[in-house]
């Protein structure tokens, strides 16, 4: 049998009770399903008998489908049978679609009466829509699809927007100056608020659960006026303070006063908001066209487009059998606008941080250059400083012993004191000095021993020459001190005042010079002879030679001995323990 739909119900406004009217009892007074009860008392409810032509008893399985009804009872043929999930269907909410089996032994052939218990609220409204009477399995389809549109696709949308709106309130609460985050996770909490009255059954239909399903909404629709604002980067805080306060007036007025003209007047105002922000989106899009605020103009068309709609629905002038409500769905589309919003937030900084990064790449880089710059400025200046000290150590030391020792001669040479063997003999001196100089600044001027052997070398055959014999004792492979070149001349100026002092003054046989290295990094160097000693007490600030080899010395530095008696003279130099005298120069 095909599906037959219910179009046209009996209404007996003066029977009551939990029983039908008798199998025969009639009513002129018609509804096409919609009933109002002038001043309900609680609990009110009107019978309503639809009459049903059956050709024959069906062979299949039969169902009854209800496509909503105020906590209705159903009875066939006088017997009451029960929905397909709970056996009272009254339990159920007036949006949940209500699905009956209906045993084929209580139809009959001919004239079937289908009688409907029907609670009011208390406004005395009373509603029974889409009734069809039909095969079990094609109305069990109408009854999910139905289901899933109107009860399941709220509850997965609150759960979606809840989801959302938890980490936006949250973010929102770690950065106050984003408002926007703030005003979108208020609405989306206060979505799912109220569609919660869309699949939770409230144990009455009450002023309460009727509150329920404006308030949320109301407060929902501030909620996304200003997030409207906050997007498109304005705020009006003088206009915003007084819509708050208007809002919170029209909440208290919603909760106290039982008239339907309350609710009425509620969505009016809100409807003229909602166009306004609308056409205030649309001119800010035109002054800044960007991606968001074609989303945001979309979304509130369209929850404009589904408000409507439900309106329509709720009036009874958008006739639907499966009176599917869309305003649940709006928040699905917002949630579009600030996912695109997050999007566009991320890029932007994404951008931004990359023109950071090539900003502080380019900085570091003009940085190192500037400081190669100026490792370059200072290593020359180091160099021009060693250069210079260089110079200036060259230049007081000739002045010292090469200059010093010139002019000395000059005089008496020009006195005609000094006779011409007695000036070769300071002409050698002055060589000497200056080959010392030359010796201090050749490549391996720091290597002490090798420095030494040239001494060696030039020295060795004027004492033979003079019959004084040298005692060498440095062997050929000592490890030699690193020492600076002008620390190597300062060891070699008190070698060569000992070797002076001895040749002048002790009339020696054999000088000596014998160096060693101590344990941990030390060294010793000493210069000895086996003439004439004298005492180094009676000697003591009356000569320079002295006093300038104990400022030489100092300046190695070492620690200078000089021991002196009838057997000879010893002058010894000993460095530091694990001190080097290279770094201590």
């Amino acid at each position: 049998m095909p599906p037959i739909a219910v179009r046209e119900f009996e209404v007996f406004a003066e029977h009551s009770g939990l029983q039908p009217p008798p199998p025969g009892a009639s009513s002129p007074e018609r509804s096409d399903g919609n009933i109002l009860v002038p001043r309900p008392a609680e609990g009110a409810h009107r019978w309503l008998r639809a009459r049903v032509q059956l050709d024959a008893v069906p062979d299949s399985a039969v169902a009854l489908f209800v496509s909503s009804a105020n906590r209705a009872r159903v009875f066939v043929n006088g017997a009451q049978v029960g929905n397909t999930s709970v056996s009272n269907a009254e339990s159920f909410g007036w949006n949940h679609p209500l699905f009956y089996s209906i045993p084929t032994a209580l139809l009959k052939s001919g004239e079937n009466t289908i009688d409907v218990r029907l609670s009011v609220n208390r406004f005395g409204k009373g509603v029974v829509n889409g009734m069809s009477l039909g095969p079990h399995a094609e109305l069990q389809k109408q009854y999910d699809h139905v289901l899933f549109w109107r009860v399941t696709g709220p509850q997965i949308t609150s759960l979606v927007t809840l989801l959302l709106g938890f980490p936006a309130l949250l973010y929102w609460l770690r950065r106050r100056q984003d408002a926007a985050y703030g005003w979108f996770g208020l609405a989306c909490v206060l979505a799912s608020v109220r569609n919660g009255h869309l699949f939770i059954v409230a144990p009455s239909l009450s002023g309460w659960y009727e509150a329920w399903a404006s308030v949320p909404l109301h407060w929902m629709l501030i909620s996304l006026i200003f997030f409207s604002f906050r997007l498109c980067r304005r705020s009006f805080p003088r206009a915003e303070r007084a819509l708050l306060l208007a809002s919170v007036a029209w909440t208290i007025v919603v909760l106290t006063v039982p008239y339907p003209q309350v609710f009425g007047l509620g969505y009016v105002w809100l409807t003229a908001l909602w166009i306004a922000t609308i056409g205030f989106v649309a001119l800010q899009y035109r002054r800044t066209p960007r991606l968001e605020l074609v989303l945001l103009l979309f979304a509130l068309l369209v929850a404009q487009a589904f408000g409507a709609m439900d309106l329509l629905l709720q009036l009874g002038i958008r006739q639907s059998e499966a009176r599917i409500y869309l305003t649940p769905y709006s928040m699905v589309v917002f949630s579009l606008v600030m996912g695109a919003n997050l999007v566009d937030a991320f890029a932007r900084a994404r951008t931004q941080q990359e023109r950071i990064n090539e900003e502080l790449d380019a900085r570091l880089a003009e940085r190192e250059r500037e400081i190669a710059i100026e490792h370059a400025r200072v290593l020359e200046l180091q160099r021009e400083r060693v250069a210079a000290e260089e110079r200036e150590r060259i230049v007081r030391d000739i002045h010292d012993g090469l200059g010093s020792q010139l002019i000395s001669s000059i005089l008496l040479v020009e006195a005609g004191t000094l006779a011409g063997p007695a000036v070769a003999g300071v002409l050698r001196e002055c060589v000497d000095d200056l080959r010392l100089a030359i010796d201090s600044l050749k490549p391996a001027g720091n290597e002490l021993l090798l420095v030494l052997g040239n001494f060696r070398y030039r020295m060795e055959p004027r004492l033979a020459n003079a019959g004084v014999r040298l005692d060498w004792r440095i062997a050929a492979d000592g490890n030699s001190p690193q020492l600076s070149s002008d620390q190597v001349l300062h060891t070699l100026r008190i070698v060569q005042e000992a070797f002076t002092n001895a040749l002048k003054h002790s009339r020696p046989r054999c000088l000596s010079v014998h160096f060693e290295n101590l344990p941990g990094g030390a060294w010793a160097l000493a210069v000895g002879d086996d003439g004439e000693g004298f005492d180094p007490q009676a000697l003591q600030g009356r000569g320079d030679g002295l006093r300038n080899m104990r400022s030489r010395a100092a300046q190695i530095p070492v620690a200078l001995q000089i021991d002196s008696g009838a057997g000879g003279t010893v002058v010894r130099m000993v460095s530091s323990m694990n001190e080097n005298p290279l770094q201590s120069s």
